[in-house]
């Protein structure tokens, strides 16, 4: 369960900031991310899919192309 939590909060991070630093105190490594650079739209599609997910039970691959052609959408727009 360590490592699968470990690359959920590696890539959220990387997902929804634009610049992650990596900090060092002694022999642990920290990513800290830069607020300012977050990815408003990733967070609003995230959260659209934890409540689909988790409040009305929503499957996996209805959740994930409903969130793809979300962001394409989104994408094409914003061109």
């Amino acid at each position: 369960m360590g490592v699968i939590l470990n690359l959920a909060v590696w890539f959220a991070l990387h997902v929804l900031f634009g610049v992650v630093e990596t900090r060092a105190a002694g022999p642990l490594r920290l990513q800290v991310p830069d607020p300012a650079t977050l990815n408003v739209p990733s967070l609003v599609l995230a959260a659209g899919a934890a409540v689909a997910t988790f409040k009305f039970r929503a499957r996996m691959l209805p959740v994930l192309g409903m969130c793809a052609a979300a962001g394409a959408v989104w994408r094409l727009a914003t061109r």
